[in-house]
């Protein structure tokens, strides 16, 4: 084998059809991973680009080739056939029937013809929805509007594209399994990429509560749907975000607050205990927190392993001198931007530059790709015959071995006796938390005490099996027991070793938890006014961290096609968020563009135009006393594009997400439970719906006898 002469994607051909972030932000990514990316660009493109922010044109530009597409009408359908004669990729967006390359950009959906095509969209090829349907009324469609803002009051909007940065990855991703498909198979496919239903995927921790009680509402502000004490409290000189997800943490908290008496309340012993009574913990925690300033605070949790941290503006974000440190925060023509989306320690993802290289015709050098071989078909997932070990707790790791698992990979869980602690939160489908069964359905059980020399030996046997392995276990807990990531890949040189912590493997060793981690990194102040930082009301940094690992894990296996070595896979979830907002950098400026929120008799409505064009289409009269529906209608006929909020039981129930096969179901001991299908929208290879759950242990044969 030989050393990777570059990225994963070295010598791959992608072409962009110019259009959404989402769009851009997936090409952007495969050029950091090597490909060379050519974007097809409209006579308007450079003008609009020229009032665009830095942050903005680095993501559509930077990093990438373009061209202009022709003028002529008749000159467009042989000049895009010679550029995509020449691609392994293409990415678009959903074809508008006004684009002057609708009829070739239809074409190329309808027949991949050994490619992978990479279609974007809001709701799916077939969706009703207007391609061009901003981010905002995605949050509003995917229910990340109704689960976030302040108990009782409106429902907020990130003032950054979450749903398109969010989608770009799962597009990586799906691209990265395509390709190996094609790469092994010779089969190229579509892939039919929903925004509405990445937005829909992230209510995983909401999936089971909804099941259990379809009116309950998620409106909490910081607070976390589960978990209790999990909130914003204001100390002297700031606000701070604290997070505790176990007993555990409850009862070290009750310590440092000085309140030892907690510990033995039976009244908060148990997480739905102090659910029922999340008022009084907050009030007892802000009582501690208000005495202190924030560093105080900070510091006195993350010394006894609480996760905390302050809550700050993109401006504080960028001027963090700990980020910059550690590669969160860069500079770029003295502009403070955000890092990239993870490490990767032997091929290192491409940094976007400013520069990018204007073509005045197609490339020369852009050779016809061989024809797919004549009756080429699939013989199985992308991952199928690889192993990864799954070291992983609540979302943020577990959620990449989903994917993985989803993509045909088999996913061996590995837990501490009495399994992970989610498998007991409420509501629970045969004995098994609904949270545990949303982030683990697909993946072999196996139990090993690694406290002990036999739990230890028998993780090491399980390792020289394994492609790859993931963990989100504390910084520095896997290397005290002799499982760090240099022994490790020094043994099994073909090893991908896969880590999701706060601040990555240079970073500080803190714990570090969601919420926490939108704070740290800006994401709660772009979140109403920002007077008051909120959460973005599911775990977004937990879960976009697990979905870049799994992007990660399939560019560091691409590259060992070649290398025939892995690499360290470090993903910081301080890094994810930084890729969430990286639009509104560096001084916070919203980047989703206008919109208006009314309140309706049955709801709230989203509007996507200024509040005066929205108040002339109303008649300035007031909405409280009209529907959903004929709020709806009014403003479709003022020409106003707009869409309801849907709360978390009304996202599931769309008839776009029962087409795709978004939701179904998987049987725990008996019952059946709900689950989500990770939102990938490969045709070609879907991803697999597991039709039950492992139960703890019940794979303890594949752990090798000494």
């Amino acid at each position: 084998m030989r050393e990777s002469g570059g990225g994963a994607l070295s010598g791959t051909v992608v072409i962009e059809r110019a259009g959404r972030i989402a769009t851009a932000g997936c090409a952007s990514l495969l050029a950091a991973l090597g490909a060379r990316v050519i974007r097809v660009e409209g006579p308007e493109e450079a003008r609009r680009l020229a009032d665009a922010s830095q942050a903005e044109r680095l993501l559509r530009r930077g990093g990438k080739e373009h061209l202009t597409q022709p003028a002529s009408q008749e000159a467009i359908e042989p000049w895009w056939r010679r550029l995509a004669d020449a691609a392994d990729v293409i990415v678009l967006d959903r074809p508008e029937e006004s684009a002057e390359d609708a009829a070739v950009a239809k074409t190329l959906v309808a027949d991949p013809a050994g490619r992978v095509v990479c279609a974007l969209s809001p709701d799916g090829l077939s969706g009703a929805l207007p391609a061009g349907a901003s981010d905002p009324l995605i949050q509003a469609l995917g229910g990340a509007m109704a689960v976030t803002g302040q108990p009782g009051g409106l429902p907020e909007a990130a003032r950054v594209p979450v749903a398109e940065m969010s989608a770009a990855v799962l597009a990586t991703t799906a691209i990265l399994a395509a390709l190996r498909v094609r790469a092994r198979d010779g089969v190229g496919q579509l892939i039919d990429l929903s925004l509405v239903e990445v937005m829909a995927d992230q209510l995983r921790t909401h999936l089971a509560m909804v099941t259990a009680d379809p009116q309950q509402k998620f409106r909490i502000g910081s607070r976390h749907p589960v978990c209790v004490p999990w909130n914003v409290y204001r100390a002297s000189d700031g606000w701070v975000l604290i997070c505790s997800s176990s007993n555990a943490h409850w009862l070290t908290i009750a310590d440092v607050i000085g309140r030892p008496e907690l510990k033995s309340a039976p009244e908060f012993a148990t997480v739905e205990a102090r659910r029922a009574r999340a008022g009084d913990v907050d009030g007892m925690v802000q009582d501690w927190v208000a005495a202190r300033d924030t560093a105080a605070v900070v510091e006195a949790l993350s010394a006894a392993g609480i996760p905390a941290g302050p809550a700050l503006d993109i401006p504080g974000v960028a001027r963090d001198t700990g980020l910059r440190a550690i590669g969160t925060v860069r500079a770029e023509d003295g502009v403070l931007l955000p890092g990239p989306a993870w490490h990767a320690s032997r091929t290192p993802l491409k940094a976007p530059t400013p520069i990018a290289t204007a073509l005045e015709a197609i490339p020369g050098d852009l050779a016809p790709r061989r024809p797919a071989p004549a009756g080429a078909t699939v013989s199985g997932p992308p991952l199928a015959g690889l192993r990864i070990l799954d070291l992983t707790r609540f979302a943020a790791g577990p959620i990449a071995g989903l994917v993985l698992a989803s993509l045909g990979a088999e996913i061996v869980k590995v837990e501490a006796p009495g399994g992970e602690e989610t498998r007991s939160w409420a509501p629970r489908f045969g004995g098994v938390g609904g949270y545990f069964i949303s982030y683990n359905a697909g993946k072999r059980s196996v139990v090993l005490d690694l406290r002990s020399a036999e739990g230890r030996a028998g993780l090491d046997a399980l390792v020289a099996s394994a492609d790859a392995l993931i963990h989100n276990v504390r910084p520095g807990a896997l290397e005290k027991l002799g499982f760090g990531p240099a022994p490790l890949m020094q043994r099994h040189p073909r090893l991908i070793y896969a880590s999701v912590s706060g601040f990555g493997q240079t970073g500080p060793k803190l714990a570090a938890l969601d919420t926490v981690m939108q704070g740290r990194v800006g994401l709660t102040s772009l979140i109403g006014d920002g007077s008051l930082p909120c959460r973005l009301g599911f775990s977004i940094a937990d879960q976009l961290s697990g979905h870049i690992a799994a992007a990660g894990i399939l560019a560091a296996l691409a590259e060992r096609e070649r290398s025939g070595l892995g690499q360290l896979v470090d993903v910081g979830m301080c890094d994810a968020v930084a890729w969430l907002t990286r639009l509104s950098w560096p001084n916070g400026t919203s980047a989703v563009g206008e919109f208006v929120r009314l309140e309706a008799a049955d709801g709230w409505v989203v509007a996507a135009a200024d509040r005066d064009v929205v108040g002339a289409a109303l008649g300035y009269q007031a909405t409280a006393q009209k529907s959903r529906s004929e709020l709806l209608d009014a403003l479709g006929a003022a020409g106003i594009v707009a869409a309801p909020v849907l709360e978390p039981a009304e996202v599931f129930r769309q008839a776009s997400l029962r087409r795709r096969g978004s939701l179904y179901e998987i049987a725990v001991d008996g019952t059946m439970a709900p689950a989500l299908a990770v939102p990938l929208g490969l045709t070609a290879t879907p991803v697999l719906r597991p039709a039950r759950l492992h139960a703890l242990g019940e794979d303890q044969a594949l752990v090798p006898r000494n």
